[in-house]
Parts: C-alpha cells; structure tokens; sequence
C-alpha cells in the first residue's frame, strides 16, 4: 500500500468541514463514503456530527447521561470545585485564565487534575491492598456511585510540544500512594495522545497500568486518520469512553474508545481508536492482586483524571458524564 502523506492543517479543516456538512444529514457515516469509495476498508474513521444532543459547554454527546448517573462540566470562571483538584504531584501553584476564557497552568512541567465523583475520596476499599477478585465480585471499588461506563471530554490547545506520552484521559480509578507505586490501587487505564512533535503524525495509544508498570495495547500505537500534528494545530477535543460489556466474573469484557474533533466545533467527532479488553487479548501481568492473568477492570471506581507533562498547554470545555452504552443514533 503506498504511505500517505499527512496532509496541511488549512487541507484537513476543509476535510473535516466537508464531511461535517454531509453529517448533519447522515450523523454516523464513514470518512471514505463521504469523501472517496477508493478509501481502503481499515482506514474509513466512523465521523458524527452533532447538532442538538449536546452538554452545557455546547460539546456534543456520543452516548446518553445515565438517568441519575453523575454528570460534571467545568467551571470557567473557576475551575476548582468539590470533584475537580489539583492532582498529586504537579508542579504547578495556580491557573492562569486566558483572554478567550481557556486556561492555562503558570508550570507545565507536571500537570494532573483528579475529579472526583464523592468530594471526600480518599482510598478504594481494601487502600494498596485493593482485590482485583473483589472489585470484579462486587462491581465497584469504593461506593456503589463509581464510575462505570463514562464519556470524558477535553479541549487542548498545543503550543509547544508535550512530553511523556502527550495529554493523558485516565479512568475509572483510584487513589493509589505517590511514595509506593506498588500498589494495587495504581489499576487503571489511559487513553494517551502524543502531541509531542512539530513535524510527526500525532499518534494514540492506549494502555493499562498495574502496580509499578505500564502495559502497552497489544494492538500499539496507531496514527491518527485523517494524518494531523496536534501540536501548533489550535483547538482541538478529545474523548475517552469507557464501557464495561461483560461483567462476568469468568468473562469480563472492557471496550475503550477514542473519539476526536479536530476542529474545535465540539460537534464532529472522528473515532480514531478502539479495543475490547478480555482475559484472551493478554494484556498486562500475570495474575496480581488476588485476580487472574491478564486481569481485565470490569469494575466502577471513583476518579477521573487529566494530565500532562511538559509543552505549553491551554484548556477547556472539560466534562465527565456518566453514560448508558448505546451510541446515539440520531
């Protein structure tokens, strides 16, 4: 197959306005039947475009709220609430608003913020020594009112290169010990989005975090398509799903997805990656923490987070819904 080259930012926006006009008619087509039928199979990303099911922010939904279910936006006059802290770690001391009401950290060197659904969380039951085997028994490691299945949105606007592995969407999750990283609360999985270069093809990954250890998707990186470089790209969002399809102690089953709109509408939204998890996929450790081989987190839990390392990073429209697994059609 010959290589694509990526193509200019000026091209890609017409290329996502274009196909954003076909989708106020068609809302869930692919890139290639909208554009070109030559597009080869495995590279048509799905595309929707929104227009009326959309949160405070004006950013659209993919998935309902769950009736009840915990639902946040950020504030924009202050960012800081009863769920939304500044993460363990940073270095930063303050927020800095910018003129078009974003905001920016005044130290970017490390950059967390922790959300959580109970203001006053501190530890997953059972702390360090959180079971797997319990967790997946019970459904949840902290209160029934974890996080389950959940559509997380972020806004980022790259000035300078990140870092690390780019912007970091991670959950559900725990609490776990800065000091001590052996520790089972430490569970959990990343959606991660490289925007660590200037001249490369920003690339995603997913990937599951154990005790003291990151464990890349088998599946690796994989380039963004249509090809952009997010970093001096101007606004653009990510979302992160996650959703538990089996809850079978003997078969559970995660699926995460990423979405991206590149053209900080809030209203098209690109999936550019995907896995379902399952003990057969083989990703991670042995069995750790009272669970099986290749443990799979079919279990809620209480936090959220965004993080980054390095760059010159400015933010906004960040949300957290909880969501009922059925994409919306219409």
């Amino acid at each position: 197959m010959p290589k694509t080259n990526s193509v200019s930012r000026l091209d890609f926006l017409k290329l996502v306005g274009t196909a954003g006009t076909a989708f106020m008619v068609l809302p869930l087509v692919s890139l290639g039947s909208a554009i070109a039928q030559t597009v080869p199979m495995h590279s048509k990303p799905i595309i929707i475009k929104r227009v009326n099911e959309v949160g405070l922010d004006g950013v659209a939904f993919l998935y309902p709220t769950k009736p009840k279910g915990f639902v946040w936006y950020m504030n924009h006059d202050e960012p800081f609430d009863s769920h939304f802290e500044r993460g363990g770690g940073s270095t930063y001391s303050k927020l800095v608003k910018n003129q078009d009401r974003s905001w920016t950290a005044n130290d970017n060197e490390r950059v967390k913020f922790n959300l959580n659904v109970d203001p006053n969380y501190k530890d997953a039951i059972g702390g360090c020594k959180m079971s797997f085997k319990d967790s997946m028994a019970r459904g949840y490691t902290y209160d029934k009112s974890d996080l389950d299945n959940v559509e997380l949105t972020g806004f980022f606007n790259i000035h300078k290169p990140t870092e690390n592995d780019g912007i970091y969407l991670r959950g559900p999750c725990n609490h776990h010990d800065e000091s001590d990283h052996l520790c089972c609360e430490e569970f959990n999985y990343d959606c991660e989005t490289n925007c660590n270069s200037t001249k490369v093809g920003s690339k995603v990954k997913f990937t599951k975090q154990s005790p003291n250890k990151y464990h890349i998707d088998p599946a690796g990186a994989k380039k963004i398509i249509p090809h952009v470089i997010l970093a001096g790209h101007d606004w653009f969002g990510i979302k992160y799903v996650h959703i538990i399809l089996s809850r079978d102690v003997n078969n559970p089953k995660v699926k995460l997805e990423q979405w991206m709109n590149y053209n900080g509408d809030g209203k098209t939204w690109i999936k550019v990656n995907e896995v379902i998890d399952t003990r057969s996929y083989k990703w991670g450790p042995k069995a750790i923490c009272e669970g099986q081989d290749y443990e799979v987190g079919a279990w809620g839990a209480p936090r959220m987070v965004f993080k980054w390392y390095s760059g010159d990073v400015d933010f906004k429209w960040f949300s957290c819904r909880q969501i009922n697994p059925n994409l919306i059609q219409t």
